[in-house]
Formats: structure tokens, C-alpha cells, sequence
């Protein structure tokens, strides 16, 4: 598709690419939103590149509609996505950005989601950022903009304390009770009926068609958060050792960096950390357990103006000057 190539001097793009959507928001170099759009899944290994790019297209596009304007190329773009862990995943992503036209070739910076979870919830500032959703994974940025990964190795090697791995233990739990090698719980009866087994050993034939589909294993997690809630020690278990295992990432970021004696801020994103409160207190007991100068902290801002942050940063060659990031901060990206 044809799209406008007049570059638009002093306009930054982000852009948000999670397993549910994308986000974009377009600002001027100042710290002023223009608009906002969103699109389908970002993840790239989910959805394939023509996918991939269709929802893209449509973040895009709908944020050029907001700001009343014809779609141009802005100076700068970043786009923080899910799997693009790889050179050559996000030199792909790279290239569907400037084909779309969201910024010459030269001037987009793809990188992954965790860049935009970091900026977004700490407001640019040094610290962590815990994802808990489907899966999970750790970045922290010291005071000198070193920056260190932790986990974030996928539902099959990692992604402890995410929905997959609570739901995968659920499963194990359920198993064990079965084999009477575990403790009583009510997740054996629940996963027979979610499954509808009428036996527990027809369990094994549906995990292995279904071991690929991360997002049914994830849907289990619910089971444990609820019957945690109504006591199932077992299910509390899955939730302290996931709980425990993600404190251990953030505690290992902290540990590769140098943050000093100082209190250091923590951010604890992701739909499972968000969407049940429960789980994140434990999370935050957990991370102060291991490391007392910890500051959990609520999130700042969104992740998609975490992502105009990042582009902000790379057009000023640096963090943008305060009241810059004040503007950035203080909009409502929610309708993104």
C-alpha cells in the first residue's frame, strides 16, 4: 500500500506489540500526543509477518485518523514486541515497519516488549521490570543505562511464576494426586472436568496435541488462583514457588547491575500480575524477601507511552530533558 514519504521532522512513533494487540501512539518531539491507534496481536511468532504487518497497519493507520492527519513517516520509531528475541526476527519486524511506512529503515529501532514495560512503569527512570502474564521475564536498567535480561526463555524451558507455567503445575499437581505420589486437591477434579476426562490417564493424549497451544495451558492458571483463594494448599504451593522463582529473576538482574546501596524501584507487570491482586502481593512480599531494598512500585504509564519514551530517548540521544517525560507521562494512553 502507498503511503505519504515526506518525513515528519520532529515526530517520534511507539509502538506496543503484545500477544492481545498493538499499540501505537504518535508524539511530537516535546512530549505532545497526537494520537493513538490499535491493532491485533503482536506477537510475530504467533501470527506470522503478513499478520504481523496487517495489524501493524491498522494501529497505525487508526493513530493518524485520531490526530486528524495523513499518515507520514515519522523521524524516529521504536517498536517493542513480543518474540523478537532473535537478529533476524527483528530485522523482519524492522522491515514490515518501513514498508508501512512508520519511519525510514534507518531510524526504526525494534526491540523487545520488556523495553517498553521497563520505560512505561518507571517513567524512563532506572530500575526493574517484572513481566508475570502468559509468561514471564526480567529487565532491569542501572543508573549508568547498562541493561540486563533475565529469563524470558519460553513456555517450554522457562517463563516460571507466568500463566503457563501455573497452569502447566496445575496439571502436574493434578497427576501426582492422581498417582496418590501428591497431596489431596481440588485441581485434580477440576482438571478432569476441564477437560472433560473420564479418566485421569486420557490426560496424557490431550497434553501432548495441545503442547504447543500456550494460551489453553495459560487459561488454567485461573483454576489455581481460585482454588488458592479458597484454600487449596496446594494451589498456594504453585503460588508461593512461582511467586519465589520471580523474585529469584528480579534478584538476579539487580545482582548483574549496579545499582549501589540505594533503594532500587520495581515494577511488576503482565496480565496475571495485574489481573489478580493476590498474586502480585505474594509476588512483592517475595521480591522484598530476597531483596530488601526493593521498592515495588505501581506502574507510571502504559506500556505503549514506555515505548514513545524509548523513541524519545533515541531522537534526543539520551533521556529526554524532564519536563519532556513529564508530558509523555502524564497522558492517558489507556484508550491505546
Amino acid at each position: 500500500m502507498e503511503h505519504n514519504t515526506q518525513i515528519a521532522k520532529g515526530l517520534v512513533v511507539g509502538v506496543d506489540g503484545g500477544g492481545t494487540s498493538t499499540r501505537v501512539v504518535l508524539c511530537w518531539i516535546d512530549g505532545t500526543v497526537i494520537g493513538a491507534g490499535v491493532g491485533g496481536s503482536g506477537n510475530l511468532h504467533d501470527v506470522g509477518p503478513r499478520v504481523l504487518r496487517e495489524n501493524i497497519e491498522l494501529a497505525w493507520r487508526e493513530a493518524w485518523e485520531d490526530a486528524g492527519r495523513t499518515p507520514q513517516p515519522a523521524a524516529r520509531a521504536v517498536l517493542a514486541m513480543a518474540s523478537v528475541g532473535t537478529g533476524g526476527n527483528r530485522e523482519t519486524v524492522r522491515q514490515i515497519a518501513a514498508d508501512i511506512g512508520l519511519a525510514p529503515l534507518e531510524a526504526i529501532r525494534v526491540d523487545i516488549d520488556l523495553v517498553a514495560a521497563l520505560a512505561g512503569g518507571l517513567g524512563g527512570e532506572p530500575g526493574i521490570a517484572l513481566i508475570a502474564g502468559t509468561g514471564s521475564s526480567c529487565l532491569g536498567r542501572d543508573p549508568s543505562g547498562a541493561m540486563v535480561q533475565v529469563g524470558g526463555w519460553g513456555s517450554l524451558l522457562d517463563d516460571v511464576g507466568g500463566a503457563t507455567w501455573i497452569g502447566t503445575q496445575a496439571m502436574v499437581a493434578a497427576i501426582r494426586a492422581f498417582d496418590g505420589r501428591g497431596a489431596e486437591t481440588v485441581l485434580e477434579s477440576q482438571i478432569m472436568e476441564r477437560f472433560d476426562l473420564g479418566n485421569m490417564r486420557q490426560l496424557l493424549p490431550r497434553v501432548d496435541a495441545e503442547s504447543g497451544v500456550r494460551a489453553d495451558r495459560a487459561q488454567l492458571a485461573r483454576l489455581v488462583t481460585e482454588a488458592s483463594d479458597s484454600g487449596d494448599e496446594v494451589a498456594q504451593g504453585i503460588l508461593r514457588t512461582g511467586a519465589d522463582a520471580l523474585a529469584e529473576c528480579v534478584a538476579t538482574a539487580h545482582r548483574r547491575l549496579c545499582f549501589g546501596d540505594s533503594r532500587v524501584s520495581v515494577v511488576v507487570t503482565g496480565g496475571l500480575a495485574e489481573n489478580v491482586p493476590a498474586y502480585r502481593m505474594m509476588i512483592h512480599g517475595s521480591i522484598s524477601g530476597v531483596l530488601p531494598q526493593a521498592q515495588c512500585v505501581a506502574p507510571v504509564t502504559s506500556n505503549a507511552a514506555g515505548a514513545v519514551l524509548e523513541a524519545l530517548r533515541d531522537a534526543y540521544d539520551g533521556l529526554p530533558e524532564t519536563q519532556v517525560t513529564a508530558r509523555v507521562v502524564q497522558t492517558e494512553f489507556r484508550r491505546a
